[in-house]
């Protein structure tokens, strides 16, 4: 019975409306206040109208089990699956375990599998997804429900979640709008008492409206428990007197186990053959009643249910058992006694011998001792949801087993597995659990160095650097032979990252003798090794073996992270780009996890000096935002840096020293240079737009040390040429010619196309004028340098306003005009704007550019444009990012006014000046 609550189904409707630009809406609230109530009278008026409704109710039970939530959700539509693309309609019935192929399924394809399928199904009306106790629902499942959520726009689907409480599940996109469903009124509660079929009266009514506290559950419950229990009733109200002792002790419980006690107590009275079958059902909860029937004693039939439906604790269908509420399932499981309980995971595992995987978990209930069966079936599990892209299912598995296993070498191989997997999946404190578990029940000598390599890579997502590599590096480490090449790669990591000279040299000492012409191609660890150490000593004979290491098929996505993150160190950027997209793609729900968000960090710098901002953007917008609202690890330190560039560069400088300030703040006390550097630049370049040169001088020269020489041995080399410009502009000419001087000795010839042409522009601007010409045109010689986009347009400008100084005019222009195009095509508002003075002082009228519209896109919009424009289709362009035909169609038919097209004949018009470079 729903009373009241006219103000929440407005607000539902509205939400859900198809006017509305992602019919979506999360329900939040505490548990009885009404969330299941308001979702299933939306379920009802949907139904009334036509809609199709999909369903999935979360549940304790399955919330180990991959994928479970999401095959519940799909399961009535699972026959239209053969109509998907052969490659999605594989990776979905992989991630089900019903698929043919033994390689692992891509988890982007499998989710991409399930929008198109709801959207097929769409095709023939209207689609509302209904997501009841999502705080339930298995990880897995929940990253597929949030990549759907984030792509609403323009299909007619709807979204309603309900989760317990009042935090926002962090898997749902923050663009899905929130209502916390309140209590009832007290009008409210007291018409909801008077709907009773026996509403208590007097003092007993007060007593219930006062414990439930405008609870609908509460106030239900409250007031049968009174009802059945007994209430002294007279005419006067002064006189009533409630019987009921139990209600006056619970007067300061909270409404959750109020209510639980109250379940209890119904349960009780039934007989023991109905309370038996409750409490299979609560423990093996998404099990249907012919399931719960064969965990039951021989010649149960269906009739044992019959109390507990007219009791109104349960309601029976064909495929499956409903409780009343999740409170029943819970007030039934916890009153057992637990030798109750083991008894009934045991009869449900000797069930279960066709669904390994819930046989597995039902073992690990009933198992309190060490078993090295159950260990081994639960670590099986853990491997099965590993392979289906279900990491977080994987890791709890990983750590039940561990817990199993009687064996210290066992457990320190399954929870240094488990720790792992943490780091994987982003959960940087449960790795750091884990690894120090492995530590504890470790007693193999050759097991520590990994063990400790686990720990400081922990450590060094969390920012404690010098601890980091006094782990993985003591001073009693002689050589890097002592250390597989996973732990080696760790160790040069985390001097990179760090920035130290000290950790450098003792990395370097640890590499010494180290050969990389045999084998041939070296593993890719060791290439990676050698070129974040000495990235310009060993630079090139590292590119030398890229190409044939990098096209080599069957990489991990660990080797696919390590050589893309080396690429971009050694500007091979497209490279880069293309590795690091295989394991972080931005498209992707949960691309800025892994690797605690280094990945996604790494993938975005590549994007940025690739000229690909809105990419760029889109992959850690997420992640810093998390900085900002408190989570200071490495992964969301680095993306508050690269935001912080690209608001200096795109015309948000106040909000770039804002970011970069922030960084700071955390970076600098905690030892990180690499992050340090970054943020510095950042400000410097925000600085710049400002028009604050002495500001912009002091962070670009905080990048050097007394005597110039560059602070972090690679990334400082790169903001030689701005510190350049910076120290011209104030008068400080000579600190910078210091700083081009050490790092021309410390490039030495080992410097990429982009070096040569950043320290050609060094050298141009701090040349006399009269001579500056020649290094500016070596500078622009290599072709190359047009792959860096914003520092090859950097130079031209500069190249164009000393042709102008020089009164070479008509040159001047043409580089102008040059350095113009590629800061508009880039949306790099300040220099694109010193662009158009120097060229109207050089004589050239100069217009709005015509095509800027395109930048007030957002960036998943400026990406579909683009491809658009290049002729793909809209179904190729949803597989390329994971979004339906129709929403592609959606976007673009959304972007051609904004653009001043009517066709997408013309697209190629208005997008190529923009990526032009």
């Amino acid at each position: 019975m729903l009373i009241g609550r006219q103000e929440e189904r407005a607000t539902i409707a509205a939400a859900l409306s198809p006017k509305a630009a992602t019919a979506s809406l999360l329900l939040l609230g505490e548990p009885g206040v009404g969330k299941t109530l308001l979702l299933d009278t939306t379920i009802d008026d949907a139904l009334a109208a036509g809609t199709r409704v999909l369903r999935v109710r979360g549940n304790a039970a399955e919330t180990e089990l991959a994928f479970a939530g999401l095959h519940q959700l799909l399961l009535p539509v699972l026959d239209r699956a053969d109509d998907l693309p052969v490659r999605q309609r594989g990776a979905l019935m992989a991630a089900f375990g019903l698929g043919d192929d033994p390689a692992p399924p891509d988890p982007m394809m499998m989710s991409l599998a399930v929008l198109t399928l709801v959207s097929h199904v769409a095709s023939a009306g209207r689609v509302l997804l209904a997501v009841d106790d999502a705080q339930w629902i298995d990880r897995g499942s929940c990253q597929v429900l949030g990549f759907l959520a984030r792509r609403l726009a323009g299909e007619p689907i709807g979204l309603l979640v309900a989760s317990r409480g009042t935090c926002r599940p962090e898997w749902l996109d923050r663009s899905v709008p929130e209502l916390v469903v309140p209590a009832l009124s007290p009008t409210e509660a007291e018409a909801l008492i008077g709907a009773q079929p026996d509403p208590p009266l007097g003092a007993a009514r007060r007593r219930v409206l006062e414990t439930a506290a405008g609870n609908p559950l509460a106030l239900v419950e409250l007031s049968r428990s009174a009802a059945r229990d007994g209430v002294l009733r007279t005419d006067g109200p002064r006189t009533a007197v409630l019987q009921t002792t139990g209600l006056h002790a619970a007067g300061h419980l909270p409404v959750t186990e109020l209510l639980e006690r109250t379940f209890a107590a119904q349960v009780d009275e039934l007989p023991a053959a109905t309370r038996a079958a409750l409490l299979v059902a609560a423990a093996a909860e998404g099990v249907g009643p012919a399931g719960v029937l064969a965990a039951l004693p021989p010649g149960t039939d269906m009739d044992v249910w019959l109390p507990a439906e007219r009791a109104g604790l349960v309601r029976l269908h064909s495929d499956r058992i409903d409780f009343r509420h999740p409170l029943v399932r819970s007030a039934i499981y916890g009153a057992a006694p637990f030798a109750e309980r083991r008894r009934t995971h045991l009869a449900l595992a000797a069930s279960l011998d066709g669904d390994p995987d819930r046989r597995a978990w039902q073992l690990s209930a009933a198992t309190v001792e060490p078993d090295a069966t159950v260990s081994a079936a639960l670590e099986a599990t853990a491997m099965r949801a590993f392979t289906r892209g279900a990491l977080a299912e994987a890791l709890a598995g990983l750590e039940r087993s561990a817990q199993l296993n009687a064996s210290p070498a066992e457990q320190t191989r399954l929870l240094t597995t488990a720790a792992y997997a943490g780091i994987l999946t982003g959960d940087i404190d449960r790795a750091e659990e884990l690894a120090a578990k492995a530590a504890s029940v470790n007693e193999d000598p050759a097991a520590t160095p990994w063990i400790s390599a686990l720990t400081a890579l922990v450590e060094m997502l969390m920012m404690r650097m010098e601890r980091a590599f006094a782990l993985i590096a003591p001073d009693t480490l002689p050589h890097v032979a002592h250390l597989d090449e996973g732990s080696s790669t760790i160790v040069t990591g985390i001097a990179y990252h760090s920035g130290s000279p000290v950790q450098r040299e003792r990395v370097l000492r640890l590499l010494a003798g180290r050969d990389l012409t045999e084998p041939t191609p070296p593993h890719p660890f060791h290439l990676w090794d050698a070129g974040v150490t000495d990235p310009f000593g060993k630079g090139e004979l590292v590119r030398s073996h890229l190409p044939a290491v990098t096209s080599a098929p069957g990489r991990a996505p660990t080797e696919n992270h390590t050589l893309g993150v080396l690429c971009m160190i050694l500007d091979e950027t497209e490279t880069a780009v293309s590795l690091l997209r295989e394991v972080a793609n931005p498209q992707w729900e949960d691309a800025d996890a892994f690797h605690a968000g280094m990945t996604a960090a790494d993938l975005a710098w590549a994007n940025l000096d690739r000229g690909r901002w809105a990419d760029a953007r889109l992959g850690v917008e997420r992640l810093a935002g998390r900085f900002l609202g408190g989570v200071h690890t490495h992964g969301s330190a680095r993306a508050l840096t690269v935001l912080a560039t690209l608001c200096a560069l795109t015309g948000e400088p106040e909000l770039a020293v804002r970011h970069a300030t922030a960084a700071l703040a955390v970076t600098e006390p905690a030892g990180v240079l690499g992050a340090v550097v970054r943020a510095r630049r950042a400000a410097g370049l925000a600085a710049t737009a400002l028009g604050d040169h002495a500001s912009a001088f002091r962070h670009f020269r905080a990048l050097f040390d007394g005597e110039g020489a560059p602070v972090h041995y690679h990334l400082s080399c790169y903001a030689v040429a701005d510190y350049a410009a910076a120290a011209v502009l104030i008068g400080r000419a000579e600190d910078a010619s210091a700083a081009l001087e050490q790092v021309t000795a410390v490039v030495a010839g080992g410097g990429s196309a982009r070096l040569r042409q950043l320290l050609g522009r060094a050298r141009a601007l701090l040349a006399d004028p009269a001579a500056a010409g020649p290094s500016f045109e070596s500078a622009l010689a290599d072709p190359a340098g047009h792959r860096w986009p914003f520092e090859h347009a950097q130079t031209w400008l500069e190249y164009g306003e000393w042709l102008r100084r020089q009164r070479r005019i008509a040159e001047a222009r043409a580089a102008l005009i040059k350095a113009r195009e590629i800061f508009e095509g880039l949306g790099a508002v300040h220099w694109s704007e010193r662009a158009q003075a120097e060229l109207r002082a050089a004589g050239v009228a100069v217009e709005s550019a015509p095509r800027s519209a395109f930048r007030t896109l957002t960036p998943q919009r400026q990406r579909i444009v683009r491809l658009a424009a290049e002729g793909l289709t809209n179904r190729e362009i949803g597989e390329r990012l994971f979004l339906s035909p129709r929403t592609v169609g959606t976007h673009l038919y959304q972007a051609f006014p904004v653009l001043g097209v009517t066709s997408r004949g013309r697209l190629r018009d208005v997008v190529e000046p923009e990526s032009s470079d």
